[in-house]
């Protein structure tokens, strides 16, 4: 397959229309489901976009890619379907909810009940990321995390822990985490190792720079291949290094390295991502962009506009998608797969 290939999938039909274009080949489904289909395509190129392109014009070094779209996505080791991830900061600055958890007990008593309105993962930090943050050791790191994770074995939940630092993962897969959230997306040298040896499912965000510096790299030709490009050399990088494609997860880095342009581009050609071949991630969560276009609007913590640019991303079939708002997800959720 050419790797520097990326095509957009367009013009989505649904249920019985769906079905009857993928059996009249006018259509394809889109990553395995019955009744979603895709009848365009489009290339994303590194200067300019291609033209929409209707199923009988595909040319035929496409058809791999496109063979590649009609799948299933891989389940990285994890349930099958799409999956909340309830979000537990153990930190006095996060954004959102810095300090709110940052004692141990009530660190396990939110994360209970996240277990309790649906939350199938429950993704564990203590280092806040958000721009402009103060970084700690990963010593520090783990004397916030691990008494919350080993109190929190056998919740019913899988644990995540989100960290960009190899010394963290290793204490925190002893202490019985399932799963490596990395927003650096293997940037320690120990970190591919560590995972490789583990063969745990781990979370690769894309970033530019670190949490203190990435303001200063928003520059991209072509936000959507550049980003394409970028997440496919770490996934290139961790095969490398003897972790499996099928055991990443993928995350666009909302926020990350990214304008308020950038990241509603993102969000609405978010199928674009099934390019890379890797189970997806979306993490949205009351995070800045949202409060930007609420411009002078109040909001106490914008849960609203977290669901609304979430909710789309249920179109992958087995997303995951990472909240503050366990409950209020849960429910979206459930009410878009009975309209769907």
């Amino acid at each position: 397959m050419q790797k520097d290939l990326f095509i957009e999938p367009l013009s989505f039909l649904y249920d019985d229309i769906a079905q009857q274009a993928i059996k009249s080949k006018k259509a394809y489904p889109f990553l395995g489901q019955k009744k979603l289909a895709f009848s365009m395509l489009r290339s994303i190129n590194s200067d300019q976009n291609g033209l929409p392109i209707s199923m009988d014009a595909i040319p035929m070094h496409w058809q791999e890619k496109l063979e590649q779209f009609s799948l299933p996505l891989p389940l990285a080791g994890l349930p099958n379907g799409s999956l909340v991830m309830g979000i537990l900061n153990i930190t006095p600055d996060s954004f959102s909810d810095g300090g709110k958890y940052f004692r141990p007990n009530d660190a396990v008593r939110a994360a209970h009940q996240m277990v309790q309105d649906g939350a199938v993962i429950i993704d564990i930090g203590g280092e806040s990321t958000r721009p402009g943050s103060i970084a700690i050791t990963p010593q520090e790191e783990c004397e916030r995390i691990l008494p919350v994770i080993k109190a929190l074995q056998g919740c019913g939940a899988l644990l995540s822990v989100d960290t960009r630092h190899a010394y963290t993962m290793r204490y925190a897969l002893e202490a019985g985490v399932d799963i490596i959230n990395d927003i650096s997306a293997l940037e320690d040298p120990l970190s591919a190792k560590i995972i490789a040896d583990a063969k745990c499912p781990v979370m690769l965000m894309h970033m530019r720079g670190t949490p203190q510096t990435m303001v200063n790299y928003t520059n991209y030709d072509n936000i959507l291949y550049d980003v394409l490009f970028e997440l496919q050399q770490k996934i290139e990088f961790a095969e490398q290094a003897g972790i499996h494609r099928d055991q990443i997860i993928i995350d666009p880095g909302i926020g990350f390295a990214k304008n308020k342009q950038h990241n509603l581009l993102l969000i609405k050609h978010f199928p674009i991502f099934a390019n890379l071949g890797c189970r997806l991630l979306l993490a949205v969560s009351r995070k800045r962009f949202i409060k930007e276009i609420m411009s002078n609007i109040d909001c106490e913590h914008y849960d609203w506009g977290t669901i609304v640019s979430s909710l789309p991303f249920m179109m992958v079939g087995n997303g995951i998608i990472r909240v503050h708002n366990v409950p209020a997800m849960v429910q979206s959720m459930k009410l878009w797969q009975a309209l769907h």
